[in-house]
């Protein structure tokens, strides 16, 4: 990451608050969505003396946008009113729309490749999505409650869910059924559990220290990820020693840390939280 304090991009300001946001795999744009249903896309500057470029302004959702994740032709997000979108950025046009994707509302997303896109909903189903006709490809009904979060792992083609029923479940999308060399999973007790990859049993450590909810998580490296924290706080954590490593930023006013990315080029860390904003850390 870039340690230019001048090249940090100056923080996003928004009238209501921001549920999720996401950066373009290859260029200086984030997307971000909102409790209205607004989705917003600015060009981030390099120059904190040069303001942000405001490039789109829609309202695909009648209720709250919960997620956001670019592709390399437009910005696919999910709402609570149970749409799925997929929008071009360059034109604010929809190239996708698939109403009642769910029956449940879609709280989380995450692109597998150009074209397949993972959602999953409050009532615990992920459903696998052809993102070119808007068409259902899998479904996976292995989780009681909502889904909170979703990772996938290219190499091993391999997509990992979290519950808010306690349970995590790894499925490999060329089957369709339940099936890095680590992950690392944040807790409500502030725990980190960390898992070898392929040995799904049981975690093999666990790293206490935070003193409230992990979460959001994202790698940095494979030795160094940085956490969110319901406390406030981002911090940067060392696996395997496992180890702080200091305080990334805050949002002020113990606002809880809702999402932390990272950028395409790896310069930027941002977050967003309660208080209706985005802001950047090199």
């Amino acid at each position: 990451m870039n340690s230019t304090e001048s090249q940090v991009p100056n923080p996003l300001e928004f009238e209501d608050q921001v549920f999720d946001f996401a950066f373009h795999p290859s260029e200086n744009i984030i997307a971000t969505g909102l409790i209205t249903g607004e989705v917003f896309c600015f060009r981030y500057n390099q120059d904190e003396n040069i303001e942000n470029e405001n490039l789109l302004k829609i309202r695909p959702h009648r209720k709250s946008c919960r997620g956001l994740e670019f592709n390399l032709d437009g910005s696919g997000n999910v709402s609570k009113d149970k749409s799925i979108q997929v929008i071009d950025v360059s034109t604010g046009g929809i190239l996708v729309t698939k109403h009642n994707a769910h029956d449940g509302p879609i709280n989380c997303v995450q692109q597998l490749n150009q074209y397949v896109l993972a959602t999953g909903d409050d009532d615990g189903v992920i459903k696998l999505w052809d993102t070119r006709q808007g068409n259902e490809t899998m479904e996976y009904s292995e989780h009681e409650d909502f889904i909170s979060d979703l990772a996938f792992s290219a190499e091993h083609k391999t997509l990992v869910s979290t519950s808010g029923d306690g349970t995590l479940s790894v499925y490999d999308i060329r089957r369709p059924n339940l099936d890095g060399r680590k992950a690392v999973v944040g807790s409500q007790e502030g725990i980190l559990n960390l898992f070898n990859w392929g040995n799904w049993g049981d975690c093999n450590d666990r790293f206490p220290g935070h003193p409230n909810s992990i979460d959001t998580i994202v790698k940095i490296t494979e030795d160094l990820i940085c956490t969110g924290s319901s406390d406030g706080i981002i911090r940067a954590v060392g696996i395997l020693p496992n180890k702080f490593k200091g305080v990334i930023g805050d949002h002020g006013n113990d606002m809880p840390i809702e999402r932390i990315r990272l950028s395409h080029d790896q310069n930027y860390l941002a977050s967003c939280s309660h208080d209706n904003t985005i802001h950047g850390y090199y």
